[in-house]
């Protein structure tokens, strides 16, 4: 990694609207489901770090922990509507469950909001070294999962 610091333009809306069509892609959410449920991963977490991938930059070692620290006030409440919904998901009307599932994708901007403030608030740098997707997965010790994530995003255009 070299030292040379990156300016990116990360907002709420670029990044949303990057993990929507990038999670659209069928071996992609499978990958990131089974990250989630499987490995105890965050999927918002790990799509900030393909977009990031994406445009070739990196945190330092340093700013691994603030990064997943920052997902500290969401994480909890997140975790526990997604198992109460998956509970109440056979005992509601349809309906019901569909809005909260809205109320979810709600819980997960929030939580895509608070990554990119974090991101936007420490020193970026050219990423001459690994990917970042693959560092998480390594991490959480579903390294099998990254040839999901390997693949670079050009057919998505102005992400």
């Amino acid at each position: 990694m070299s030292s040379e610091h990156a300016q990116i333009s990360l907002t709420l809306e670029r990044l949303w609207q990057f993990s929507l069509q990038y999670y659209s892609v069928r071996e992609v959410k499978e990958a990131c489901l089974a990250l989630q449920n499987q490995f105890k991963g965050n999927v918002n977490l790990l799509l900030l770090l393909k977009w990031l991938d994406e445009q070739q930059v990196c945190f330092g070692e340093q700013d691994w922990h603030r990064v997943e620290e920052c997902l500290g006030r969401s994480e909890a409440l997140l975790l526990n509507f997604r198992e109460l919904r998956r509970k109440l998901k056979s005992q509601v009307p349809d309906t019901v469950y569909r809005e909260s599932l809205q109320f979810e994708l709600q819980l997960e901007r929030q939580q895509q909001s608070d990554l990119v403030d974090c991101i936007n608030s420490i020193q970026l740098e050219k990423n001459l070294g690994e990917p970042l997707t693959l560092r998480y997965c390594r991490q959480l010790g579903g390294e099998r999962l990254y040839s999901a994530f390997a693949e670079p995003i050009d057919n998505i255009a102005n992400l």
